[in-house]
């Protein structure tokens, strides 16, 4: 049957990608999506290739278009290549080098591993021939808000908590190949969960996504205002201009600033945040810095922000850190200052890391405004800028005090000398909590507060408050000081803090 009409077909929906498309049309004659692909020419195995959302080859777009009765520009506009015409991860050629199809598809700046999605759109699509329509934009990693129900979009189904429109994990928890339909032999609705439980022979999950959920949030002016911009200039044509750093560039190069902006706030987290005190939902950031910062190994499986950790300075899969970090990202390119900002940033990325050479690779294709903040950061790498004001904290006391008897809020009888600092309360006795357990155990303050149990948006407000209150003279020794105090009490304490909960006067600070 290669070649041959169907005997019905569909019209393309406005803003509709090549895997929704499908998926309508199979569910609509009553086929998997897979003997659709077939029948077109787009796989001759048992895998649906992901690349076909970035470009079709002419063959394979003359017998898509003749077996779903299309013309040939129908066809090319379901690619990301024809609906984002000016973004430029989507270019053949891309920072000085060429790319295939392929090398796109695993570029996490191309298109996430699964669609988010609005399920208000998925329900007011759901009536028509075929199904509910899954918009392309959806797919692009910097797309995270619905502007039409003004809602930030989905991306978990809510029964099996997989990543929608993905093709899911394993039992071992490592992610499958992505396909272009995830269960692409499934026969189900355009608007039902495909994610396969286990080994992928059980059924698919068959949720409908198209309930509007009763959590849904809504974003917040800075997240909108950042979608526009990123959209625009996606879209853009040749000879428009945008602002960035203060002036005017191409939206080309404006989306490169942005995944330079990207790789500065990732990279050099959380030192960089003490810039960043005012920024809406920054516990959104520091979480996904924090995914980023564990082991290779860690990020290989799946993650709970739903993303495939290709590189660091890629964005979140969960729309809403996507939300977060494009909205402090834009931001920063908004404000004429921003290169000095940036410039900070920068200048503490180590040059022997990747994200160096990756920002040397992005360079020459940024604007004129981000160039300067480069240039900057070298001058302050080479000496201006001084040590963190965090002090490394090694284990001293090992063997000296249990780190099961540490709490996350220190009793008063152990945090008696931080009241002598006159420095911020609550985030010193959480910073020395996390610190008393690295002088016990080592290990990165983020393993610490993991073991405390405290939350990456806690951890991040301590350290960014504890930094800035370091930064003024002699308070830095003052609390090293204190620290060592601490930690004799803690260790001469007899009994295990368990047995000290009783006490209410004990907690008289919350978290």
């Amino acid at each position: 049957m290669t070649g041959t009409p169907l005997p019905r077909s569909l019209d393309p929906a406005q803003g509709e990608l090549l895997a929704g498309y499908l998926l309508r049309l199979a569910h609509r004659i009553g086929i998997s999506p897979l003997d659709l692909a077939h029948r077109c020419g787009l796989t001759a195995g048992t895998t649906f290739p992901t690349h076909h959302l970035v470009r079709l080859d002419g063959n394979q777009a003359r017998q898509t278009a003749t077996v779903c009765r299309l013309i040939l520009p129908e066809v090319h506009a379901l690619t990301l290549a024809t609906q984002a015409p000016s973004y430029p991860p989507l270019h053949p050629v891309y920072l000085g080098r060429h790319q295939s199809q392929i090398d796109m598809a695993n570029d996490g700046w191309v298109f996430t591993a699964f669609s988010r999605y609005c399920p208000a759109c998925l329900a007011d699509t759901a009536g028509l021939p075929g199904g509910s329509v899954w918009q392309g934009s959806w797919r692009l990693p910097h797309i995270f808000l619905c502007t039409r129900h003004h809602r930030i979009l989905d991306w978990r189904c809510p029964h099996c908590q997989a990543p929608a429109f993905s093709n899911g994990y394993q039992a071992d928890g490592r992610w499958r190949p992505t396909q272009l339909t995830p269960s692409p032999r499934s026969r189900l609705h355009p608007a039902q969960c495909r994610h396969r439980p286990g080994t992928g022979r059980d059924p698919a999950c068959a949720q409908r996504l198209d309930h509007p959920s009763a959590t849904s949030k809504g974003p917040t002016e800075a997240m909108v205002h950042a979608q526009q911009p990123l959209s625009a200039a996606a879209r853009s044509v040749a000879g428009q201009q945008v602002e960035s750093l203060g002036g005017p560039t191409s939206p080309q190069r404006f989306l490169n600033d942005v995944r330079a902006a990207t790789l500065a706030i990732c990279s050099t987290w959380p030192a960089t945040a003490e810039a960043l005190t005012s920024t809406e939902h920054l516990d959104a950031v520091a979480a996904h810095a924090e995914t980023l910062s564990r082991a290779p190994a860690e990020r290989s499986g799946a993650q709970r922000d739903g993303w495939l950790a290709r590189s660091v300075d890629h964005p979140p899969g969960d729309p809403l850190r996507a939300a977060a970090l494009m909205a402090l990202v834009v931001r920063i390119l908004d404000d004429p200052d921003g290169q000095t900002v940036l410039a900070r940033m920068l200048s503490r990325l180590p040059s022997s890391r990747a994200g160096y050479r990756r920002l040397k690779r992005l360079a020459p294709h940024c604007s004129p405004g981000m160039n300067t903040a480069i240039d900057e950061s070298t001058h302050l790498r080479h000496g201006t800028v001084g040590p963190p004001a965090l002090f490394p904290q090694p284990p001293s006391h090992q063997g000296l005090l249990d780190p099961k008897n540490i709490p996350q809020h220190l009793p008063n009888a152990w945090a008696w000398p931080l009241d002598e600092l006159n420095g911020p309360a609550t985030q010193l006795r959480r910073d020395a909590a996390i610190r008393l357990v690295q002088m016990t155990r080592g290990g990165s303050r983020a393993a610490a507060a993991r073991y405390l149990g405290i939350t990456p948006g806690a951890l991040q407000s301590a350290t960014v408050t504890i930094r800035a209150w370091q930064k003024m003279p002699g308070n830095a020794d003052a609390y090293q000081d204190a620290l060592q105090r601490i930690a004799e009490i803690a260790a001469a304490t007899e009994a295990p803090f368990s047995t000290r909960l009783t006490a209410p006067d004990e907690m008289t600070v919350g978290p």
